[in-house]
Order: C-alpha cells, then sequence, then structure tokens
C-alpha cells in the first residue's frame, strides 16, 4: 500500500487514531499563539493541541473556530455565511514538518487557504475534499506557519488530524472538524443570547 496510503487509511478511519495512543500527545502547550483562547472563538471552540512521534517529529497546533462573520484578520476570505475553522502549526522538534492533513470527514469543507496576520511559513500547496491538506518547504525546529483556514456551513466536532515529515507522521488528536450539524446563523446566535437574556431577567 506504501506509506501515503497508509495514512489515507489511518485518516480515513477514526477508530484507529485509539489504537496509535502512543504518538498522541494531549493539552495545551507554553508556545501557543494568536489562535489559542481568541476572544472571538465560536462557543469556546479554540486552544492549543501537542503531537509528538516520540521520533523528532513533535510541535503544536493552535486553533480557532470562527462564527459566520467574526473571522478577524486579512488575507483570507471566508465564504459567506459559513464558520472559519483556521489553525497555526508549530514545530518543536527534530524533525522538518511538511504538511498538515485534517480528516474532513463530512465534505463540507470548501475554499481552503492561509492568512499572513499571524506571519510565519505560507503553505506551498493546499486542498480539501475527504480532508483538508497543507504542505509545506519545511517547518524547522522553532519555524511555524502562516494562518490556515477553510469554511463549512457545519458547526465543530473533536476528531484528528496527522502531521507528515519525509517519512515519519504524528497524530494530533482533538481538532476541530466540521460535524453534522449546522452552524446557527449570525442572526440565530442573536436570537437564542436574547432569549436567553429575557427568561433570566423573568426569574430575577
Amino acid at each position: 500500500m506504501g506509506f501515503a496510503g497508509s495514512v489515507s487509511r489511518v485518516l480515513r478511519t477514526g477508530a484507529l487514531a485509539l489504537g496509535v495512543a502512543s504518538v498522541f500527545a494531549f493539552g495545551a502547550s507554553a508556545q501557543a499563539g494568536a489562535l489559542n483562547g481568541h476572544a472571538l472563538a465560536y462557543a469556546g471552540w479554540t486552544g492549543t493541541t501537542a503531537f509528538d512521534n516520540g521520533a523528532g517529529l513533535s510541535g503544536t497546533i493552535d486553533w480557532t473556530v470562527f462564527a459566520p462573520g467574526d473571522f478577524p484578520y486579512a488575507g483570507y476570505s471566508p465564504t459567506a455565511g459559513e464558520a472559519v475553522y483556521a489553525f497555526q502549526i508549530y514545530s518543536t522538534g527534530t524533525s522538518s514538518i511538511h504538511s498538515l492533513t485534517l480528516n474532513e470527514a463530512t465534505g463540507t469543507g470548501n475554499n481552503i487557504g492561509s492568512f499572513g496576520d499571524l506571519g510565519g511559513e505560507a503553505p506551498t500547496a493546499s486542498s480539501i475534499g475527504a480532508q483538508a491538506q497543507w504542505n509545506f518547504a519545511g517547518l524547522d525546529t522553532g519555524e511555524f506557519s502562516s494562518g490556515l483556514a477553510f469554511s463549512s456551513i457545519k458547526a465543530p466536532t473533536n476528531l484528528f488530524g496527522v502531521v507528515l515529515n519525509g517519512g515519519g507522521f504524528a497524530v494530533a488528536l482533538p481538532l476541530p472538524v466540521p460535524g453534522a450539524n449546522d452552524i446557527p446563523e449570525p442572526a440565530s446566535l442573536a436570537l437564542l443570547g436574547l432569549g436567553c437574556g429575557l427568561m433570566l431577567r423573568r426569574r430575577g
């Protein structure tokens, strides 16, 4: 099957992620940029996920999901009315990072790209379908990517991504990807907030 085929199979089968727990690294890292904890995150969907395969391929991925109309950066134009899934990858290991791939299982992601407001190395290529992928010339120790983004009509769920170098991979878990449910329109979110506010006033 070959290396690329093996990684593709891992991405398509979420259950296999649990079988390779030894290459997972969870939680936040001290190396966090602007996306980790962003104030405009949709429903608390922001954070940092670490990865380490124990063989030199390690780092962190900062991420935030922005509701429709809330994406605050220049250089990337979201699809109107859709959420933006934004990421930035940092290399801390001795092995150069050549790509980040997310299992975009619902196939609703579109308009993949990048933005330079956060600095970093822009991807050399990107593509989206059942997977969202950004390729790099090589992110060496201490280097990081530019902002990476795609749009979707779907609200986020937790899944995983795969970071590749020339001959190995590391799994990053969890990372947000589009789930089964539609994300509310901004007007719907405002009405929901107003309704909750009125209910609290009646109780007070």
